[in-house]
């Protein structure tokens, strides 16, 4: 989706989720509990509208974790591991990671510190959905990445 106008995009984002929480308020004065189910899909989706308007007012970006050498962005993914999340390390880039495919996540990562790398904010084009598995309970409002899925379009946070 290429939006064009993002300051008018956001506003009708943001009309949306303020719809979104009248509907649920107004289904909860209908029927107390009883319409809990559409009192919730009126929730998620004022979430989801708010993220969308969040990302519409940041100019179509979002704050991700990038892995880095110095200043430099490995191009790099956080993937599920047999044990956990992981970053997953392209490889144009296992040069800078010793050789390693999979580096451990967390800012506490003790092979990050013998390698020199660190996770650091980054600013990278993205965009919102709900995203769940096993069932409605887990449904929650997601962010991801709209452009390259290594990070090589991210710009370091301020």
């Amino acid at each position: 989706m290429e939006i064009k106008d993002f300051a008018a995009e956001a506003a009708r984002y943001e009309a949306a989720a303020s719809k979104n929480i009248q509907n649920a308020h107004e289904s909860f004065e209908r029927c107390d509990t009883d319409g809990f189910v559409s009192q919730w899909a009126s929730g998620i989706n004022a979430d989801l509208n708010r993220a969308k308007a969040r990302i519409c007012r940041q100019e179509g970006l979002d704050t991700f974790t990038g892995l880095y050498s110095g200043d430099t962005r490995v191009r790099a993914k956080i993937v599920n591991g047999q044990y956990g999340s992981v970053w997953l390390i392209d490889d144009c880039d296992q040069h800078l990671t010793g050789g390693r495919t999979f580096i451990p996540v967390g800012k506490r990562s003790k092979v990050q510190r013998e390698l020199g790398l660190s996770e650091r904010r980054e600013l990278a084009p993205a965009w919102a959905c709900t995203a769940g598995n096993a069932g409605a309970y887990s449904v929650r409002v997601i962010t991801f990445r709209t452009g390259c899925k290594w990070g090589s379009d991210a710009k370091l946070a301020a």
